[in-house]
């Protein structure tokens, strides 16, 4: 990847979704008649020191990008586009690693309370770190720290941006259509269509769904076919993006109230066999370490969530 493509790449990722075809069609058209005007002067191509000095000449590709969004009256033109940039990072993190507490909280006690003090929580959380982000650009604006890095920074400083992307991938054409394979088996055997015994190393034991599998018959079906939905409505209608979010939120409530209640009781498994000793052991394991996996489950669920609703909202059309 040349100098020309990281510098519009790395331009690119800090636009507007609805613009970015457009702005970078025009800035790479204005810096290949920069770079030809320069050439007939000079009589000869650019070398590529040259080119690097004609892009700090467009200036560092968050100011660029920044001039691009709407006018906004908050800390200065110069270090508003890296304030934006760091802000939008630090509040993602922090929203992520809320949502996870928020999702095992409402797993392990009271469902709503979980909820309510969680979401209060968050907006506090995203409040003070934005707050601490602001003060510290503030200061940096006042020291003139920007202004010297801005006079230094070298376009072959620039990243790779596809290895160091923090936002995700578009999903693969495949992965739906896996998805959907995958939700459609599920729900065939839980419909008891074939049957998949679980067969324990050990013969003396036998491994039975406790009785609260029946209760959540149901809800499994229903939680599996808003998975399904959200897949087809990906794979066939990809520009459905409320509609996909719905079906995100919908699905990720789902897993937490079916954690919540596989959490509530005592037994998800039972172990069965003639060695009473040898069953009560493997009783005791598997109770314990299904209880933490319910609140594993429940916490990735959110992480997933926030994930997947991220990406929604970087992809573009």
């Amino acid at each position: 990847m040349d100098l020309i493509e990281r510098y519009l790449g790395a331009v690119r990722w800090n636009l507007p979704a609805a613009k970015a075809d457009d702005i970078i069609a025009e800035l790479a058209d204005l810096i290949a008649a920069r770079i030809e005007d320069r050439e007939e002067a000079l009589r000869r191509p650019l070398r590529s020191e040259e080119v690097s000095q004609l892009l700090r000449e467009f200036g560092h590709p968050l100011a660029v990008a920044g001039q691009y969004h709407g006018q906004r009256a908050l800390i200065g033109s110069e270090v508003f586009p890296f304030y934006w940039f760091v802000l939008k990072v630090v509040l993602a993190i922090v929203a992520v690693i809320e949502l996870v507490q928020i999702g095992g909280a409402m797993v392990v006690g009271d469902f709503s309370r979980a909820l309510l003090h969680g979401s209060s929580g968050l907006v506090h959380s995203l409040i003070y770190n934005a707050a601490l982000v602001t003060i510290g650009f503030a200061v940096i604006e006042r020291t003139g720290w920007l202004d010297d890095y801005l006079a230094k920074w070298k376009p072959e400083e620039l990243p790779d941006l596809p290895k160091l992307r923090l936002d995700l991938p578009p999903k693969k054409r495949w992965e739906p259509v896996f998805q959907i394979a995958f939700g459609l088996a599920f729900l065939a055997w839980w419909a008891g269509a074939f049957p998949i015994v679980f067969v324990p190393h050990d013969a003396r034991i036998n491994l039975v769904g406790a009785p609260i599998w029946t209760q959540l018959y149901w809800p499994v079906i229903a939680l599996v076919s808003t998975r399904l939905l959200l897949n087809l409505v990906s794979l066939l209608r990809p520009a459905w993006k409320p509609l996909r979010a719905a079906l995100i939120l919908g699905s990720t409530a789902g897993t937490l109230l079916i954690a919540r209640a596989l959490h509530a009781v005592s037994q998800i498994v039972i172990v069965t066999g003639s060695d009473a000793d040898k069953v009560a052991q493997v009783q005791q394991g598997l109770d314990k370490g299904l209880s933490i996996a319910v609140i594993a489950v429940a916490a990735l669920s959110a992480f997933e969530c926030a994930k997947e609703l991220y990406q929604l909202y970087r992809e573009r059309r």
